[in-house]
């Protein structure tokens, strides 16, 4: 570890380059891995907020819960082994400031979720009173476009007018905010009327028996699978990180072993002096471990600035067993660069490498 370290500080340069590059390439996996992350999880964060196991919809909606239509008998037809359920509605809407016309800038595509006041999904920012008609709970992204607590909301193409009460973080639904309200004012916008019994689906904490053949139970990973574009963007964000990993991490193993070949000289002087093939193998190990670890370490400092200066412009987002698995790929691939290096250096005979 002495003689790395020492032979980094004395060619600065040479190492600064070298680190400058480990720097770069880790922070541009380090980011794409969280905007991807980030943008998977705006899929799914209103979802991952009810703490569930399963949900249930209707067998003729075909995994769509838009096309999920459920009454009363349905949601008696359901029993929950250990755990509980809860009626609930979704429907998309567009939503705009009711306070300012034409103003494109208040406008936002959003959806309703459609909840009970006493159910297990819904939002701890209720107020006491409860959820009344008109009320909503909102996504805390949408202060970004000026809105806050008593703003009353227009939803476009109808005459209704709700009012914001609260907000509540990490609430997005296909990368749009959601709007709790009680399922009155869900059952206004999507059938313009009150019907007596009606919602999409039941969320289940626990498992779940049907007594029905007309409904279907979904654990929630299943359901998250069926959401459009999904499994698709989640592949394909997959394969390309997954790729660059590699690709970077054998680019960094090359690195190693060339800057390990280029001391061969030192080396052979090294072992003509007596110092033992041990020795030497340990200084390549110790170098390759300095020079992947300060460049991660920027590179991962450098992550969370950006994504705190980018928070609520893009979806980042973190994951620290992603970074974790990273950060093992980098050193292990730049170690082995190393080790192989080391092969190389133990066969150098000093009279040749001196010569």
């Amino acid at each position: 570890m002495f003689l790395a370290w020492k032979e980094i500080r004395h060619a600065k340069a040479k190492f600064g380059l070298i680190i400058s590059v480990v720097v770069l390439v880790s922070y541009l996996v380090y980011f794409l891995t969280s905007l991807a992350y980030g943008l998977a999880s705006s899929y799914t964060n209103g979802v991952n907020k009810w703490k569930a196991d399963e949900i249930v919809l209707t067998v003729d909606s075909n995994n769509n819960i838009m096309m999920s239509f459920m009454n009363n008998n349905d949601y008696d037809a359901i029993n929950v082994n250990g755990g509980e359920k809860a009626k609930l509605g979704l429907f998309p809407a567009v939503i705009k400031d009711a306070n300012v016309d034409h103003n494109k800038d208040t406008r936002k595509e959003i959806y309703v979720f459609g909840i009970e006041d006493d159910s297990f999904i819904a939002p701890k920012e209720i107020p006491s009173s409860g959820l009344l008609d008109t009320m909503i709970i909102a996504d805390s992204s949408l202060k970004d476009l000026g809105y806050a607590v008593g703003d009353e909301i227009l939803v476009s193409g109808t005459s209704l007018t709700w009012t914001i009460v609260g907000f509540t973080n990490k609430a997005t639904y296909q990368t749009a905010p959601i709007l709790y309200a009680n399922l009155n004012t869900w059952k206004q916008l999507r059938y313009s009327s009150v019907p007596f019994d009606v919602f999409s689906a039941v969320v289940i904490k626990g498992s779940a028996v049907s007594s029905s053949d007309s409904l279907q139970v979904y654990t929630i990973s299943q359901f998250i699978s069926n959401l459009p574009g999904y499994n698709a963007q989640v592949a394909t964000f997959s394969i390309m990180i997954g790729f660059l990993i590699v690709i970077v991490a054998f680019v960094l193993g090359i690195f190693i072993y060339v800057l390990t070949i280029q001391k061969t000289s030192m080396f052979g002087v090294m072992k003509a002096q007596g110092i033992s093939n041990r020795f030497i193998g340990n200084s390549v190990v110790s170098q390759t471990i300095i020079i992947t670890g300060i460049g991660v370490l920027i590179g991962l400092a450098l992550t969370l600035i950006t994504g705190y200066f980018l928070c609520g412009f893009v979806p980042f987002a973190i994951n620290p067993l992603f970074y974790v698995g990273i950060t093992l790929a980098f050193f292990l691939f730049s170690i082995l660069g190393g080790l192989f290096s080391v092969g190389a250096v133990l066969k150098i005979d000093p009279l040749r490498a001196i010569g």
